[in-house]
Order: C-alpha cells, then sequence, then structure tokens
C-alpha cells in the first residue's frame, strides 16, 4: 500500500473499502472510535451540501462495492479519490473534515515497510560496520533486505548487522 492521502482514507472510509485494506494485509483493522465515526457521518453531511455528485457516487459503491471492480472508470477507488481529492481543493470545509477524519484514522491503520539496504553490490571488497535497520513500532507489515545479491571477489569484513521490527 502507498502512503495514503487524508481523501483516499476518506474515500476508502466512505466507501466500507477499508475492510479490504486490512483483508489484504491479513489484518482486522482497529476500531475506529466514535470520534472517527462522528467524522465519517460529518463528512458524508457536507459532501452531500457541497458536492453532491462526489457523495452519490460514493454512497452507489457503498451499497454496490461490485461497481469498484464493473465501472472503474466511473467508480474505482482512484477515480473516486480523485473527486474527494477535487472537493477538498475547492471547499474548506469538506478539506477542514478530510484532514480532521485522517488524522484521526490514519494512526490506526496497519503500516507495510520495506526496507533494503546493501542491495545489488558487486566488486573486490567489503567492509560494513554498525548496519541498522529498524520499522517503527506497530508495523505489521515488514519486509527487510540486507546484503543481498552481494557479489564480492576477496574479503567480506562484517559487524553488527541488526534487522528490528
Amino acid at each position: 500500500m502507498e502512503t495514503l492521502t487524508g481523501a483516499a482514507v476518506a474515500t476508502l472510509l466512505l466507501t466500507k473499502m477499508i475492510e479490504k485494506v486490512g483483508e489484504k494485509m491479513g489484518e482486522k483493522l482497529p476500531e475506529l472510535g466514535s470520534k472517527a465515526l462522528e467524522q465519517i457521518g460529518k463528512l458524508k453531511q457536507v459532501l452531500w451540501r457541497k458536492a453532491p455528485e462526489t457523495a452519490s457516487a460514493i454512497e452507489r459503491v457503498t451499497y454496490q462495492p461490485e461497481l469498484v471492480e464493473q465501472q472503474p472508470e466511473q467508480y474505482g477507488i482512484e477515480v473516486l479519490t480523485a473527486k474527494l481529492e477535487s472537493a477538498t481543493k475547492q471547499d474548506a470545509e469538506i478539506a477542514e473534515v478530510v484532514d480532521a477524519l485522517a488524522a484521526e484514522v490514519l494512526p490506526q491503520l496497519p503500516s507495510k515497510v520495506v526496507q533494503k539496504m546493501a542491495v545489488g553490490i558487486k566488486g573486490k571488497s567489503l567492509t560494513a560496520k554498525d548496519l541498522l535497520q529498524e520499522a517503527k513500532p506497530g508495523s505489521t507489515d515488514v519486509n527487510q533486505e540486507m546484503l543481498k545479491d552481494v557479489n564480492i571477489e576477496g574479503d567480506i569484513n562484517l559487524g553488527d548487522l541488526i534487522q528490528k521490527s
């Protein structure tokens, strides 16, 4: 999963596709809490008042999630997110609610971390000391690679290679 924007998080929440993100990561997402649910309700109200076409498209996907795959040019998550991002740029009230919702939810989402260090090295010798890869606490999908595809003709001197997640 790439870094989610506020509008992307809001779109996933509004269409209930956020559960699919968790399923793909093999993770049950945490309960959002009353503040996030309140922000979702507020965003729905603001969208219906200020961007009814966007609200209508998002609502349709909520009740017919198959539309995301059946009609991606009209109901794909990327398309809906772009519409919501456009609405946030055009209206400060929508932007404020989207930002508040994202601030509440983003810290609760599982994070994916990919770290690569010293990959694809070719040479005559290698000395490496104190290499550390550390994923932030709470990361649920961590992929770390260190000293992969190393082709050295001579000496290799390594010290303190640490991977933490």
